[in-house]
């Protein structure tokens, strides 16, 4: 003979539940815009087109934004333009990654950057961008 109970999660407990995941939801999207923040405030600045080539995408997935500094013409080392137009430019798009991002099925999230000089500013030139996002986040 089996014994069982049922019981009936009243609409209180749901409605709790129900606000916790939103309020873990919006923690996890608020940790990932610092990063995006932080990835923008540290990178170098000339025509944008490295900064602007940061997407945040779910891991595995290809793709991302990818500028060339070939086909720009202002430079901020020149006074054409100021580094924070730039700069803003990043952080909107990365921004509008994030609020598109469903964390029920996206369980990693992958910054990646695909300007056409991505790895000399990484390495050949030392800012580190990568690393030191890495270091600061995991």
């Amino acid at each position: 003979m089996s014994v069982q109970s049922t019981v009936k999660v009243n609409k209180t407990l749901q409605q709790k539940l129900d606000k916790a995941n939103g309020n873990i939801e919006e923690a996890i999207k608020d940790q990932l815009e610092h990063i995006a923040n932080y990835a923008v405030a540290i990178s170098p600045v000339d025509t944008g087109a490295y900064v602007e080539s940061f997407s945040m995408i779910p891991a595995g997935q290809g793709g991302g934004r990818m500028k060339s500094r070939s086909a720009r013409d202002l430079s901020v080392k020149k006074g054409e333009v100021n580094r924070e137009t730039f700069a803003s430019e990043a952080r909107e798009n990365l921004y509008g990654d994030i609020n598109k991002f469903n964390l029920e099925t996206s369980d990693k999230i992958t910054l990646i950057n695909r300007s056409t000089h991505a790895r000399d500013v990484e390495d050949t030139y030392g800012y580190g961008v990568f690393a030191k996002v890495r270091n600061k986040f995991g």
